[in-house]
């Protein structure tokens, strides 16, 4: 009997151990240098993301090669969409990035925002219309958004987006 006992709290703090790494996971590959143009639809943002670095903050791997993304309904802009398909409950796991004119930075409609220090020249998180979505201004003319949904992961938001700066030339 304690030997059943002692197996079964084992492989719980296993199971709680190996779950709580996985949530912990941060992306650490490096982001291929980034070169910020006029034309922002020449960035190869999923050239330049390593999907492990998407992968570490969904704590899931993604279920299709990440796709090129551009901001809903909106031109200039060029990002990277990525699918972590759905759970069992059907929630769904996704994420994007994407860089454009800093005129969207400027114009988003405002919900749950809040301001973020340090990165960039300027950064806040908002709730948009599908995640909860991570703005950072790079400049007078270009900023760029990290967005996860439908859990968000704003602590892997930061770290994306520090990357992103990091690979900027």
């Amino acid at each position: 009997m304690r030997v059943s006992y002692a197996i079964v709290m084992l492989s719980f703090l296993a199971a709680l151990a190996c779950g709580q790494r996985a949530s912990q996971s941060e992306p650490r590959a490096p982001v291929a240098p980034i070169i910020i143009t006029g034309e922002l639809q020449n960035i190869d943002v999923c050239r330049a993301i390593p999907r492990e670095d998407i992968e570490a903050v969904m704590a899931r791997k993604l279920v299709a090669a990440p796709q090129h993304f551009e901001y809903y309904d909106t031109g200039g802009t060029s990002g990277c969409w990525y699918d972590a398909g759905k759970d069992a409950s059907k929630e769904a796991y996704f994420g994007y990035v994407v860089f454009t004119p800093v005129e969207v930075y400027n114009s988003q409609p405002l919900y749950k925002n809040l301001a973020v220090n340090g990165i960039g020249v300027s950064a806040y998180f908002n709730n948009g219309a599908d995640a909860r979505q991570l703005w950072v201004k790079i400049s007078d003319k270009v900023a760029f958004v990290v967005g996860f949904g439908d859990v968000p992961h704003e602590e892997g938001a930061k770290a994306i987006a520090k990357l992103v700066l990091a690979a900027i030339k």
